[in-house]
């Protein structure tokens, strides 16, 4: 086994695992639902590792079969441990450091980019996934996107910094509060095309065939539809002079334009929409609206 290898059980553990006091003795475990048998992330966490044993299938009506990797000695979770401990973020580190009573290995993150992102495949195979959104503005088409969740009491989990420090892109959510006994969690997204492909590319060679799967049904969709215009059509070619309904954009501005952000790199910018357009809509809207 290699540091990659360690480094993909260590974030699918961070995703998916936990650690604790049972009676007298200790525990862990992975639960993991697979209606094909015994899912492939169980039995590669478990070679990495080396010890545990998976469980199941666990029949629940109305849910998928559930299988779960579990150790229940000390000598098991001190292998774990030594294995994928320097690897874990904060909360699964106290966790198994509750747990056995003793300081874990020093953090060795974060390491190389390639073993970020083998740590972010495995965290995305326990917590990740890819879908398809309703586009926003166009009736009938979609946009991928990639979906992280990840709850925290405080802050932001620095499972989600983490995970978009290795792939480079996504935003991270507010706090969402679901009801109990559901805890508050942040979700990290990617949105655009562009983005999800970076992404998915970053995290192909480490993220397993579930997620793969699931990547390429919504890459099959997204690449069968055709590519849709930016902006408004009605505003015209973006920086020309005149809209398609004949205003001078040049001369519709009514104070002098003072750039903001990428603005300044771009003094044209602010030409790309006809501001007399804008006005004539918002007009045509509150003239809709105090109609009785």
């Amino acid at each position: 086994m290699e540091s990659h290898d360690f480094a993909w059980a260590a974030g699918f553990f961070d995703g998916e695992g936990w650690a604790n006091r049972s009676g007298r003795g200790v525990q862990s475990r992975i639960n993991q639902a697979g209606l094909d048998g015994v899912p492939e992330v169980l039995d590669k966490f478990q070679r990495i590792v080396g010890v545990g044993r998976i469980h199941g299938p666990v029949i629940v009506e109305g849910r998928q079969p559930l299988y779960f990797w579990e150790a229940t000695s000390r000598p098991d979770l001190t292998r774990v441990v030594e294995r994928i401990g320097p690897w874990l973020c904060p909360v699964k580190r106290a966790e198994f450091e509750r747990t056995l009573g003793v300081p874990l290995p020093p953090v060795v993150w974060p390491g190389s980019l390639s073993e970020e992102l083998a740590w972010a495949g495995g965290f995305f195979d326990g917590e990740g996934s890819t879908c398809l959104d309703k586009h926003r503005t166009h009736e009938g088409f979609f946009a991928p996107v990639i979906y992280v969740p990840q709850a925290a009491e405080n802050g932001t989990a620095p499972e989600l910094l983490r995970f978009r420090n290795a792939v480079g892109v996504g935003n991270i959510s507010g706090i969402r509060r679901p009801k109990p006994p559901h805890k508050p969690y942040r979700r990290l997204r990617v949105y655009t095309l562009q983005k999800v492909q970076l992404a998915l590319h970053l995290l192909w060679p480490f993220i397993g065939d579930v997620k793969r799967a699931q990547a390429q049904r919504v890459m099959q969709v997204m690449h069968s539809q055709p590519d849709l215009p930016r902006g408004n059509p009605a505003f015209g070619v973006a920086g020309a002079r005149c809209c398609l309904r004949g205003h001078d954009k040049w001369n519709a501005r009514v104070r002098p334009f003072k750039g903001r952000g990428k603005n300044e790199e771009d003094p044209m910018n602010h030409m790309r929409q006809c501001l007399a357009c804008v006005r004539e809509d918002a007009q045509a809207k509150r003239n809709k609206k105090r109609r009785p």
